[in-house]
């Protein structure tokens, strides 16, 4: 997610439960490059302290590479400042293909070797890498063991080919997610299918993975990997985890506002405005909601600020009070034609495209079944630092050598961005949660004014300058 990953939306991700979140995808190249100063500041700010400060850890920093080198020199510069470095070789947007690098990469396995293991002798922290499936699981399978051998700690597979994108992604693989787990040593996160918090589990218990990603659902809905307090009554937690698994959307833009104004690190106009889309779109759905999203979609930081985002939450917020005072009981009904929930149009929900049709069969496709499983049990806690120690041979495991639990929650597009994760800390005993991660272009950028996430993007749009929140 160009943008979508920035600090501030960070930091509240971790609010909603996320212990471990992932950097937007950095060129190495540009990154690397001395004369490339305002890059530097603006793929991660280290003068300012904030980012990868005691506010931003545990941090994995991601890159997007094909040259050795100039990999090693840029995770050199952010070294002291992440608990890993993650190579994307998911993107599989037209971008990386010229730029070669994500997904394009995935038939030069000698490269890929080199760039890892380059890493992984040089660096006193983990390095860690994101995938695609192939067709061929076996060839899958062989692909992600090449990359356990070259000193990846943690893989996460996308199960989607590199083909699959954007509204021709289709359903992801669990079958060959499992596979991989079954076939390396090192904790695997999965990636794909998840809508709901209630869905992650379903998809470790068929995968096996050590950890969910996730990535476009989570940035329309933060609170999908909430976990109630394990020392609520159980009538508690299912009330807390109904409530903050949706919670109202207005509330959390109105709360990532705020992180926003009180960091010094700037936060591109551009990346508000897109986080803001996706926060209201189930809102900016109904007619009586179109004046806020041409307000938003028109809106200029030059001429109106961080104030004019303010404004424009505030009335939000108003506006769904009032729905939620005269709206239905909050009990989700599943859609017995669609399989999924029937959330208010006021809570943080994930945006669900409809399936593809056939242009030569107009005949209806019947709907999956997405019932969710019932809610997760809370998980432990446990010093997640000790899973991280640059000594430990992988890093989501504890000093005795037992697994640990790994909950990713963090962010990402199937535009195709690169999200976040989050690990739970480290236990024994308990099962692994995630959310799911997909690819990012490092030159894209959000569109001033589009209305919905069709018009986010403008994959090759030069990058915005941040602006400043903090007062003159």
């Amino acid at each position: 997610m160009v943008d979508q990953s920035e600090l501030a939306w960070r930091i509240l991700s971790r609010r909603f439960g996320a212990e471990l979140v992932y950097t937007p995808m950095i060129s190495a190249r540009v990154f690397a490059d001395p004369g490339q100063k305002i890059f530097r500041q603006e793929a991660f700010n280290i003068l300012l302290g904030e980012e990868g400060g005691s506010q931003d850890r545990p941090l994995f920093i991601q890159f997007a590479a094909n040259d050795p080198d100039a990999l090693l020199t840029s995770a050199k510069i952010v070294e002291p400042y992440a608990d890993a470095i993650d190579i994307n070789f998911g993107c599989p947007q037209d971008i990386a293909r010229r730029g070669r690098y994500g997904a394009y990469l995935c038939e030069d396995w000698d490269l890929i070797y080199k760039l890892i293991n380059t890493l992984h002798v040089n660096l006193s922290i983990p390095v860690t890498a994101k995938f695609r499936i192939f067709s061929d699981v076996e060839k899958t399978i062989k692909y992600a063991q090449m990359m356990e051998r070259a000193g990846a700690q943690i893989l996460t597979c996308h199960g989607r080919t590199r083909e699959q994108r954007g509204h021709k992604a289709g359903l992801a693989d669990w079958e060959q997610i499992a596979a991989v787990k079954k076939a390396v040593s090192v904790p695997v996160f999965a990636n794909g299918n998840v809508l709901y918090a209630e869905d992650v589990e379903r998809c470790l218990s068929a995968t096996g993975a050590d950890a969910y990603m996730s990535a476009e659902p989570q940035l329309h809905n933060p609170g999908i990997f909430y976990t109630p307090s394990s020392d609520s009554t159980s009538s508690q937690r299912e009330e807390q985890w109904r409530r903050s698994t949706h919670p109202p959307l207005a509330s959390v833009a109105l709360e990532y506002l705020s992180i926003v104004r009180s960091l010094k690190t700037p936060t591109g106009s551009s990346a508000i405005k897109a986080h803001l889309f996706r926060l209201f779109y189930p809102a900016f759905l109904q007619p009586e909601n179109h004046d806020l999203r041409n307000r938003l979609g028109a809106i200029s930081w030059q001429r109106d600020g961080l104030e004019g985002y303010e404004d424009i939450c505030k009335e939000m917020k108003r506006r769904m009070d009032k729905a939620m005072e005269e709206g239905w009981d909050e009990v989700f009904p599943v859609d017995e034609k669609t399989g999924l929930k029937r959330v208010p149009y006021w809570l943080c929900q994930p945006k669900v495209r409809p399936p593809a049709v056939s242009s030569s069969s107009k005949k209806e496709q019947p709907p999956k079944n997405t019932t969710p499983s019932a809610p997760l049990a809370p998980t432990g806690a446990g010093p997640i630092e000790s899973a991280l120690k640059p000594t430990t041979p992988v890093v989501a495991t504890i000093g005795d050598g037992t697994s640990g639990t790994v909950v990713p929650v963090a962010l990402d597009d199937e535009v195709e961005r690169q999200a976040d994760i989050a690990v739970r800390d480290a236990t024994s005993a308990l099962q692994a949660r995630a959310g799911e991660k997909r690819a990012i272009d490092i030159t894209g950028s959000p569109v001033d004014g589009a209305a919905n996430d069709d018009g986010v993007y403008q994959i090759e749009a030069k990058r915005p300058k941040l602006q400043s929140t903090q007062p003159s």
